[in-house]
């Protein structure tokens, strides 16, 4: 679509980010309901983490989040949406955490927010780095993903 085109269905820059923005919240809410699924804790986030790295890598959409992190820096009104959807991914993370620390699933001693903050550096080093290296197969990330997040989490 042209730009002229574009701006004939959203107003501005700010209206078309802000449309993006609310179908990354669709999307990550979507994403986050898997870890509400079957399996172990380590499994779910690993899951999760693949479906939002294959997402990522959408020939039509691919570095489009890239670009829209370094905007969102730039623009404080778009920072501010993006930190209220990441925050409510933070927190449905966190809630499965704890609960897996209550179970005994994962290590009582970790510091979630710590881990939190690892892991989703992790996820978005990984968005860009395969971005970077557009050759690489994604499906061969998943065992060692799940080795970092077993790790991460003192997993039995």
């Amino acid at each position: 679509m042209s730009p002229g085109a574009l701006y004939r269905y959203y107003p501005s820059k700010e209206a078309i980010i802000e449309a993006i923005a609310e179908e990354e919240r669709i999307d990550a809410a979507a994403c986050v309901a898997a870890l509400h699924g079957e399996g172990s804790l380590v499994d779910r986030i690993t899951a999760v983490g693949m479906e939002y790295l294959r997402q990522t890598l959408d020939p039509d959409t691919g570095g489009l989040m890239v670009e829209i992190w370094s905007e969102s820096i730039r623009n404080t009104a778009l920072g501010q949406r993006f930190h209220e959807i990441e925050a409510e991914v933070r927190r449905a993370f966190h809630a499965a955490l704890l609960r897996a620390q209550e179970d005994g699933e994962i290590d009582p001693g970790i510091d979630i927010d710590v881990v939190l903050t690892v892991l989703f550096a992790i996820g978005d080093g990984l968005v860009m780095r395969l971005q970077i290296e557009d050759d690489a197969d994604i499906e061969t990330i998943e065992p060692y993903l799940r080795r970092v997040i077993k790790g991460l989490l003192g997993a039995p």
